[in-house]
């Protein structure tokens, strides 16, 4: 299974190099992208290869997304971000242009999108507890589809049509060990919604 952030993307990645994307989304990202550093479920495994990335959409269109090889550093800021520019999930493809190039999971956070166009924000987190204990608990992905590929994507969007899912803004990535997704209109409604899962996975372990 490939893992994230290191550069194994499966799409085909057309990068324009460029400044990074600016204004107050990317900030608001960035603070939320550190929290969540800080929590485990974002960073770098022991081999270097790190996990985890945050999304939000533009207002003009596209969205903009933590870039690859990210996960292992503290605290980002606009440089380690990429603006996807366009993207087409049967082809595999994606276009993106910043100092870094686009996530490895862009095309899961554009599936995010396609399947509902109120949401503004999607996280993306790992953590082998929480995926372990509300896999089916939780709203899951079919096992089949993997990370990083148009089959997640496209699981993904069939689970969204359903708006209980939608309406709780938090699946668990059943061909994905690990991964996690939250979203919401904003990166503070994405953000609570997986803290909120962590908390209760806390306070069960607790009990």
């Amino acid at each position: 299974m490939t893992r994230d952030e290191k550069g194994y993307i499966q799409f085909h990645c057309d990068w324009t190099a460029a400044g990074p994307p600016e204004g107050p989304l990317v900030l608001a990202l960035a603070n939320w992208r550190d929290r969540l550093y800080r929590l485990g479920l974002i960073g770098v495994y022991p081999d270097g290869v790190g996990f985890g990335n945050v999304s939000g959409r533009r207002s003009g269109g596209g969205f903009v997304i933590s870039g690859t090889a990210t996960g292992g550093v503290s605290s980002l800021g606009p440089e380690h971000f990429a603006e996807v520019t366009g993207y087409d999930i049967a082809a595999n493809t994606l276009a993106c242009r910043g100092p870094v190039r686009a996530s490895s999971e862009s095309l899961s956070h554009a599936g995010v999108y396609e399947a509902d166009p109120t949401v503004g924000a999607v996280f993306h987190v790992h953590h082998l507890g929480l995926w372990k204990h509300f896999y089916g608990r939780l709203p899951t992905t079919v096992p089949t589809a993997e990370a990083g590929t148009p089959e997640m994507a496209w699981a993904i969007a069939n689970l969204l049509a359903d708006p209980v899912v939608r309406a709780g803004g938090v699946f668990v990535m059943g061909g994905h060990r690990e991964g996690l997704m939250a979203f919401g209109p904003t990166p503070d409604d994405a953000g609570q919604r997986i803290v909120k899962v962590f908390e209760a996975w806390t306070v069960e372990l607790l009990e």
